[in-house]
């Protein structure tokens, strides 16, 4: 699968929203620890996807471990931004489907 197949959304991403509020959540708690937020990009599979090419890094599948370090590379700033991208475009895949 290609890194860019990897990055788009799907209707099964839709399943991903619980989690995507759990990140949002741990997100704007300023004592969540780095490790969580990891955990929790990484059980997202196209954001994760998406903060690896935001990262250029030539690594085709991202592992756990290599989450913390993606995210230290793009930033707090990089993940937000990657993270509201991924909201716009389920909420518009959501509204496709259902109209």
């Amino acid at each position: 699968m290609s890194q860019v197949k990897e990055c788009e959304v799907g209707r099964d991403n839709l399943n991903d929203l619980p989690t995507i509020h759990e990140l949002l959540s741990a997100l704007n708690d300023p004592y969540a620890p780095s490790n969580l937020i990891a955990d929790l990009v990484f059980r997202i599979p196209v954001l994760s996807a998406r903060c690896l090419r935001r990262a250029n890094s030539p690594v085709r599948q991202l592992r756990r471990d290599e989450v913390a370090k993606v995210l230290t590379k793009i930033g707090n700033r990089g993940l937000e931004a990657e993270l509201l991208q991924l909201l716009e475009d389920l909420t518009t895949l959501k509204a496709d489907l259902e109209g």
